[in-house]
């Protein structure tokens, strides 16, 4: 394996249906995590908009395969990644889809420290439940359903994205660390704070310790409407399992240097990864 160091910063924050507001927080936490000298900033889901109801992200979605000009978010991440000569993942946020007016793709946008977009990541996993005791939420209703797992080397560092419920799907990790070389994964979300009160860590540190890879969670939190709200805890997990950096609330960043000498020796103490079997 390559050798890399990547001092990571993933951002808290409490979104609303106010996008030029969302934005301008996303600019001050950005400007924050780079004089804490991040070089990777990670931007939670539902960073530049979270409205009452799913369907109010449609009026916002944007297009990234350059048909059209870049609308106010990616314009945003260019911006802030060339500012601050840092790579940028916006974490989940709405981008069209071509002949289907009525459902978005839920997108994380990969922006690399000359403003370029190099990768995008649709979320795979659409969040269609009814919680017990707290809200009914269905996803597919407004969003569509990606389909390609994303695996993009950022400075050196092989890197697998993946959108809040994606991690409730262990066979999705395993396939980013054993197909696709991952050894650091993104976990940008909007967890429930009910769901994230019992599964938030234990979810996060699982993957962790299974794929033997460092995990990286920007996390929304707080009240975001009368309907809605969020259990924070962003975090930075090491490849055991062990907790590096955590905010449990409030806006602000979480930072963290990582390194493949880590991911190196666990999986070299312990090589489960090669012990493995994928079923089919």
């Amino acid at each position: 394996m390559a050798t890399w160091q990547l001092r990571v910063a993933a951002v808290q924050l409490c979104s609303t249906h106010d996008q030029p507001a969302n934005l301008a927080r996303c600019r001050e936490l950005t400007a924050q995590a780079a004089a804490d000298g991040a070089q990777l900033v990670v931007l939670p889901e539902c960073f530049s908009f979270l409205g009452r109801s799913e369907r109010e992200k449609l009026g916002l979605a944007e297009a990234f395969d350059g048909t059209a000009p870049p609308g106010a978010v990616l314009a945003t991440l260019r911006e802030l990644a060339v500012k601050h000569a840092v790579w940028i993942v916006g974490g989940g946020t709405p981008e069209r889809v071509p002949g289907d007016p009525r459902r978005a793709y839920n997108t994380a946008l990969v922006v690399d420290p000359r403003g370029a977009l190099i990768a995008r990541y649709r979320k795979i996993h659409l969040f269609d439940v009814d919680i017990p005791g707290g809200a009914v939420l269905r996803e597919s209703d407004s969003t569509a359903r990606g389909e390609e797992p994303l695996v993009v080397d950022i400075a050196g560092a092989p890197v697998g994205v993946t959108i809040c419920y994606d991690v409730r799907f262990p066979e999705l990790y395993r396939r980013l660390v054993k197909d696709m070389g991952a050894e650091v994964l993104l976990v940008p979300a909007a967890f429930t704070a009910h769901t994230g009160a019992a599964h938030w860590h234990l979810l996060l540190r699982a993957r962790a310790i299974e794929d033997q890879a460092w995990v990286v969670a920007a996390a929304q939190w707080g009240r975001h409407n009368e309907k809605r709200e969020t259990y924070g805890h962003s975090l930075i997990v090491d490849p055991w399992g062990t907790i590096a950096a955590e905010r449990a609330e409030g806006d602000g960043v979480v930072v963290a240097t990582i390194d493949s000498a880590q991911v190196t020796r666990r999986r070299t103490q312990m090589p489960c990864l090669s012990h493995a079997v994928l079923w089919k």
